[in-house]
């Protein structure tokens, strides 16, 4: 069945004016002008065929004082309670559509090498589900906040959050192709030693323990250039300034575009534990936007492995 209701803009007229007993306040509340607010309510007045109003002219005043007539204050009280109840059901509605944002945070170079390729197959298989990517260089710090998932680099111990391995990060050395023109060779793990190498602090394979693992002697690892950050260090090599030993993953674009190049067959650090992990805050792994998101990940991981 229809409802018979008169239109709502005559309805919200006459509660903003019954309830300021001003047409222009009114007109101020609803963002309209008063001659809109006094046409809207003289034709409520003519659809319900009852006067709303004593309008008593107070001199050359434009704004004629208000006094509810008994109809008026008859239909006042309901037609608040509804507008209250609107206004909740509007605001949690809106609240519900932030909820079911999937807010995923990750650092910037895992978000460009790894996640951004891929993460147009996860749009089209759960097109319901809104994903916000949250750059962060510390994941950690941010999954405390208002995040869902995070994609994080480490060794998969934190705090007060669930940890899913994807893969581990193989640490090799690269280097712009330029570098292997000049005369120091770089064809095996002792070369290092007529070349400068680049550290990446971010990364918790060092070059002493890269080298060590390698069996190489006679390079003091600490030598070279060091930069706080990862991109920074691939940033060095892709200038030809030397050797950074990096993740293979955080590279992926620079070695398909040649940018950057791995000079020789790397050995595999043994029983390694760095690596990408897929981490969600305890008692948030049931959640629906979240389950879907763990599963498209870890098939993603899957594949690459």
């Amino acid at each position: 069945m229809s409802r018979s209701l008169p239109p709502l803009p005559q309805l919200r007229s006459f509660e903003a004016a019954a309830r300021l007993l001003s047409f222009k306040q009114a007109a101020e509340d609803l963002h309209v002008t008063p001659s809109a607010v006094s046409h809207a309510v003289q034709a409520l007045e003519d659809y319900l065929g009852v006067k709303l109003f004593h309008r008593i002219a107070k001199g050359k005043r434009q704004d004629k004082a208000l006094r509810l007539s008994d109809a008026g204050k008859a239909l006042l009280p309901s037609l608040t309670r509804s507008f209250d109840e609107i206004e909740k059901a509007v605001v949690s509605v809106m609240a519900q559509g932030a909820a079911d944002i999937l807010t995923v945070a990750t650092a910037p170079i895992f978000a460009k090498s790894w996640l951004m390729p891929r993460l147009h197959r996860f749009v089209s298989a759960y097109p319901d589900v809104n994903i916000r990517v949250n750059s962060t260089l510390n994941p950690t710090e941010s999954l405390s906040g208002q995040f869902d998932v995070g994609l994080m680099y480490g060794r998969g111990v934190w705090p007060g959050l669930v940890c899913e391995m994807l893969f581990p990060e193989t640490m090799v050395p690269v280097c712009s192709p330029t570098l292997i023109q000049q005369a120091a060779p770089l064809t095996c793990p002792q070369d290092l030693a007529g070349h400068t190498l680049i550290h990446s602090e971010a990364r918790l394979t060092s070059w002493s323990m890269w080298l060590e693992n390698a069996g190489v002697e006679g390079i003091n690892p600490a030598k070279g250039l060091h930069f706080n950050r990862a991109t920074l260090a691939i940033a060095a090599a892709i200038n030809g300034l030397g050797v950074a030993l990096e993740g293979k993953t955080a590279v992926l674009d620079e070695l398909q575009s040649g940018e950057l190049i791995i000079p020789f067959e790397a050995p595999v650090m043994p029983d390694q534990q760095d690596g990408y992990y897929l981490a969600y805050p305890e008692g948030r792994g049931d959640i629906e936007k979240v389950v879907l998101f763990r599963k498209w990940v870890q098939e993603e991981a899957a594949m690459q492995n």
